[in-house]
């Protein structure tokens, strides 16, 4: 269900290019998200919007990010591309702790929870057109509980019930737009799925040669960058 980032600093950075290069060239429905076949519920409006293209080594990420959905989770992020955090290859891959230690300290720190916008609690897994509460290409920080979220994110590989409700901390503060970005996100390799590398061990060492070596077939995040803003309407 989910994928997580890991710092490398001993692979090349490549270059970000996603068919969205600004924000004309989404749909009326990527720019404003209502409740229907993809939202069990209508996602907040207004606000800064910011397109973010990442690159991996199976095709680009177009990502809105935003900042109603999840101001803080929203501002954690979009710093992260800033500062250039994905700019080296990072793994993805399940549950995994995000972070070259040395890099890692800056963004380790906990942040308080922004308020959650999708209803919470098991009765809501779904609704009463069996759309399901996290939706797939939905994007949150992971936690362990109330005000715990690091820079330990969650890509969802699928529309998924139960994340978001009882765990209200992981709240979405953006999601992938375009059909080029479900195209990578269908292609990630998921064989290792909870037999991938250890988590500890990730977050103390990195992914050294002998993680790449045993593990050939993970895919990577390369490189992100912000390629357009707006504000949105109310």
């Amino acid at each position: 269900q989910t994928t997580f980032i890991q710092h490398d600093e001993e692979m090349n950075a490549s270059p970000t290019v996603c068919p969205y290069r600004s924000f004309a060239d989404l749909s009326n429905d990527e720019l404003i998200p209502t409740k229907g076949k993809r939202h069990m519920v209508d996602p907040p409006r207004g606000g800064s919007q910011t397109l973010v293209c990442c690159q991996t080594t199976v095709g680009p990420w177009s990502i809105v990010v935003h900042e109603k959905w999840a101001p803080m989770g929203a501002a954690k992020f979009l710093k992260m591309v800033r500062v250039r955090y994905f700019s080296t290859q990072v793994p993805l891959m399940r549950c995994l702790k995000a972070g070259e230690p040395e890099v890692n300290k800056k963004y380790r720190s906990s942040m308080e929870d922004d308020p959650n916008w999708l209803p919470e609690g098991p009765t809501h897994r779904q609704n009463e057109d069996g759309v399901k509460r996290f939706a797939k290409g939905y994007l949150a920080y992971a936690g362990a509980g109330p005000n715990s979220r690091s820079n330990q994110f969650i890509v969802s590989l699928d529309n998924v019930g139960p994340l978001a409700g009882g765990s209200p901390w992981e709240v979405p503060w953006g999601e992938l737009v375009g059909h080029h970005s479900f195209e990578t996100l269908n292609k990630i390799y998921t064989g290792y799925g909870e037999k991938g590398p250890s988590q500890g061990l990730i977050s103390r060492t990195g992914v050294t040669k002998d993680v790449r070596q045993d593990f050939p077939k993970m895919d990577y995040v390369t490189a992100c960058e912000i390629v357009d803003t707006r504000i949105a309407e109310e």
